[in-house]
């Protein structure tokens, strides 16, 4: 397959039923004219869909010219474990051909082998599908045969899969070997751990670090521990290039591993651990290696390495940074990220101002009264709101009318915060942007009288935009319990295409859980045109639920 989005599909919508597990795997091929002539790629579906189609003969030429790794790009599982372990017994007895069951196990995760293994153990998958011809007797495959044992339910065939040297040795069957050591019958576990640690010694890197897969799966489990030791103990004696394919490893355990035992040793250097704390893409290992060179530019007194997190850094690294910085002396650095949009960077960089004796919400004020800049407006509203005073009000008002409607949604939460009048906020209600309405909803939330019920009885109109006729539902919803009951049978009961099924589900709600608190009868008018609405909207709620409503309010 040529498109991604294809593969994609493939894998997930046939093989995923089929097989249990779908893989893409992406790879180039160095292909000369004459070879690519042959291979002519082919438009399928609607045309947009590419393919190269080659013949299985040709395949052992194909695959030599392959060039550079094959990348797993995609992995897609079933719930169950369950296709999967079938084809696996199946292949392994000789029924089906083994190679596309070897080459699925070949790129699979650790969380796959942890199904499988499940799978294989608590359940007897059935064997159906399509056996193989009479033509086509296949003999049993060695090695599936093996893992299957090994993932037997009986112990003594998991305590004798375990020993032989093949499992000690096969890359395919180290993942199991993983698993077994920390099985729950001891004579198995212990004859597991004696191969693993054999396997340890002769492993190469793609075995190891397969095996680290697996054991970081496990490492939590409560015997699992044993083999994560293990495993760390190899990384920390494996060959510089061992240890950094680990640190860019897909799975995302073996690379926080493999990057805390790196930092750990003699081996990084500054200006390498500055590379991965400025690009890893894990917050995790890039947060790690920020640690370990605040803590050397906080011994050595190197103002320099830390001025050059906090500059190029995330946000947690640069958090890092600028405590380091504090602790140094150097609290005034903390006023460039004032207008940082991490809300804790801006955190942290208000408590180091403070350290340096100047007040953040001055600065604040400052700059939005007098600069205004356009860049970092939201992050200034949102500074001043988090550190401000009720005075500050008057400063963040005119922001309500910003052209951005994120900075006017920062606004709202801002002037909420500090306190400022509900009645201005309760106007950004009708803004035509929804992340400006949804911060107004949560301003307004628990105050029932900010918006008159006659002005949102007329945001209901179908022409009010979507997102607004919401805003005045959950409003009118907040007002008390019948206005509650009102509005939801209002829109059931006028076919509103838009509210009615969240008005249909939240009347079922009300009736089953909130009507039972309801101590205040509502009026007699109110009764009676609940009643009415009942009557109208009947057809859309049952008849059941229209009687326990009428139930509820008293009406025969």
């Amino acid at each position: 397959m040529l498109n991604e989005a294809y593969a994609v599909k493939i894998a997930r919508d046939l093989y995923v039923p089929v097989s249990g597990a779908g893989f893409v795997t992406r790879f180039e091929f160095d292909a000369d004219a004459e070879f690519a002539r042959r291979y002519p790629v082919r438009r399928t579906g609607d045309g947009t869909i590419r393919e190269l189609r080659v013949p299985v003969e040709d395949l052992a030429e194909f695959n030599a010219r392959l060039a550079g790794p094959i990348h797993v790009v995609h992995e897609f599982h079933a719930p169950g474990y369950g296709p999967l372990a079938t084809r696996v017994i199946q292949a392994a007895a000789g029924r089906q051909h083994s190679d596309e069951v070897v080459a699925m196990l070949t790129v699979a995760a650790a969380k796959t082998w942890i199904g499988l293994d499940r799978a294989l153990r608590t359940s007897a998958p059935a064997y159906g599908g399509r056996p193989v011809g009479a033509k086509e007797r296949l003999p049993e495959d060695a090695r599936l045969s093996r893992l299957v044992a090994a993932c037997s339910r009986t112990g003594h065939r998991r305590e004798s899969a375990v020993t032989g040297p093949v499992m000690r040795t096969d890359e395919l069957l180290l993942p199991v070997l993983v698993l077994r050591t920390a099985d729950w019958v001891p004579q198995v576990r212990e004859r597991a751990r004696r191969s693993f640690a054999i396997a340890l010694r002769s492993a190469g890197a793609p075995a190891l670090l397969a095996m680290a897969s697996a054991a970081v799966a496990i490492g939590s489990w409560a015997r699992g521990g044993h083999a994560l030791e293990a495993v760390a103990g190899a990384l920390r004696k494996a060959p510089d290039g061992v240890l950094a394919s680990a640190r860019v490893h897909p799975d995302i355990g073996v690379r926080r591993l493999a990057y805390r035992l790196w930092l750990a040793s003699d081996r990084p250097r500054r200006e390498e651990v500055m590379r991965a704390a400025l690009r890893e893409h894990d917050g995790v290992c890039r947060l790690q290696c920020a640690e370990w060179l605040v803590a050397g530019a906080v011994r050595d007194g190197n103002v320099e390495v830390l001025e050059r997190l906090l500059r190029r850094g995330s946000a947690k690294v640069g958090i890092e940074a600028l405590t380091a910085l504090v602790k140094l002396g150097r609290p005034e650095s903390g006023a460039a990220h004032l207008a940082d949009r991490s809300a804790l960077m801006r955190a942290t960089a208000q408590w180091a101002v403070r350290r340096a004796d100047r007040s953040p919400a001055a600065i604040y004020r400052d700059a939005l009264t007098l600069d205004r800049p356009p860049g970092r407006a939201r992050a200034l509203v949102a500074g001043l709101g988090e550190c401000g005073t009720r005075q500050d009000v008057d400063v963040l008002l005119p922001f309500l009318e910003h052209p951005s409607p994120r900075v006017r949604a920062e606004a709202v939460r801002a002037v909420r915060r500090l306190g400022g009048p509900v009645t201005r906020i309760a106007r950004m209600l009708t803004d035509p942007a929804p992340v400006v309405v949804h911060a107004t909803k949560q301003a307004l939330h628990n105050q029932p009288d900010a918006v008159p019920a006659v002005e949102l009885w007329a945001l209901l109109d179908a022409g009010i935009p979507p997102h607004v006729r919401l805003a005045a539902y959950d409003q009118l919803r907040e007002k008390d319990t019948w206005t509650r009951v009102h509005v939801d049978l209002h829109l059931l009961a006028t076919g509103d295409g838009q509210l009615g099924d969240r008005a249909r589900a939240d009347l079922t709600v009300w009736s089953r859980r909130a009507a039972a608190t309801a101590y205040r009868p509502p009026t007699g008018e109110m009764t009676r045109l609940l009643g009415q609405l009942i009557d109208t909207a009947e057809a859309l709620i049952g008849a059941r639920q229209a009687h326990r409503l009428r139930w509820i309010l008293g009406i025969r």
